[in-house]
């Protein structure tokens, strides 16, 4: 029997890019999994109703060995503008939904991000002290910290730019680009973009593996999103002067939301989940499907 089979997954924020990818895999691989929504039932069979936003929801977790955290407001201007509802449910609810997985034996995987370094120098490890500078980053560090003091069966998964072939920005420029249209691209903003199958792989080996403490998945290597528009254009046989080279600043993006760096150091995780980190442009390929699966272990 494989590790997978072993395990029963329940993936909190079914509805989000990562957690539908995740509960569609699963399944694939005939894996039990139930999953949150926000909407209306689709299958009561293997969902269930949840709205982090409501401070009064007592739903429980249904009984599972794994949990995934992988719902919360992660638009930086949603929380920046509405920060007790940012900390309801990227704090709050988080850290309410683990002490229940704990309570049932389940072991929680929490998705963070780089936010919560200050972005000053590149590829930080899992052991550096946290530093955000953006009120996104700041949750998510906050979040963290009482997850991590809970003492359970808990595992912080910190992730750098998740890329897959619905992500909304990335679809805008293909539709655009293919019909010849005039794509804006800001050249003062990076990513260390990840593919967002390794990202899934990596989730589950975490979770069925019970690896507690704190991991990083994330690109190797910053590039802008100009360069990775630049990417896409020449992916798409489109003439790269279609990309319009914008400014993040101009366009009012706060300087704690415009890291330099956010790339994280990978630690141990290559070894000890099977992901395997290749160059920004291959992420990019791999996760907006411009290459194919890259094998055994991702």
């Amino acid at each position: 029997m494989s590790l997978h089979n072993k395990a029963r997954f329940c993936i909190i924020g079914g509805d989000s890019a990562i957690g539908a990818a995740m509960c569609q895999d699963l399944r694939a691989k005939g894996v039990e999994v139930r999953s949150s929504t926000r909407r209306e039932l689709v299958d009561p069979m293997t969902q269930f109703a949840l709205d982090l936003r409501s401070a009064s929801n007592d739903a429980s977790i249904p009984e599972c060995d794994v949990v995934v955290l992988a719902a919360s407001m992660t638009r930086l201007a949603e929380c920046r503008s509405n920060m007790e509802a940012a900390r309801l449910v990227n704090v709050d609810a988080q850290v309410r939904l683990a002490k229940q997985a704990a309570k049932q034996g389940a072991f929680v995987v929490f998705l963070s991000t780089n936010q919560v370094f200050d972005g000053t120098i590149a590829n930080v490890t899992p052991e550096e002290k946290r530093a955000p500078r953006s009120i996104y980053g700041h949750l998510k560090a906050a979040a963290e910290i009482e997850l991590l003091a809970l003492r359970s069966e808990v595992a912080v998964l910190r992730l750098s730019k998740v890329i897959g072939k619905h992500l909304s920005l990335f679809e805008t420029w293909t539709r655009e680009l293919r019909r010849g249209g005039t794509v804006d691209a800001f050249d003062d903003l990076m990513m260390a973009p990840i593919a967002q199958e390794k990202v899934i792989f990596g989730i589950e080996r975490i979770g069925t593996l019970r690896l507690r403490g704190i991991w990083h998945l994330s690109g190797r290597e910053d590039i802008s999103y100009a360069e990775a528009a630049r990417h896409l254009a020449r992916r798409l046989g489109a003439d790269e002067k279609l990309i319009r080279v914008t400014s993040a600043a101009a366009a009012g993006i706060p300087e704690e939301e415009r890291p330099l760096h956010t790339a994280l150091d990978p630690g141990a995780i290559e070894t000890m989940t099977g992901v395997r980190i290749s160059d920004a442009r291959t992420e990019l390929d791999i996760g907006l499907g411009f290459a194919g699966r890259s094998g055994a272990g991702l």
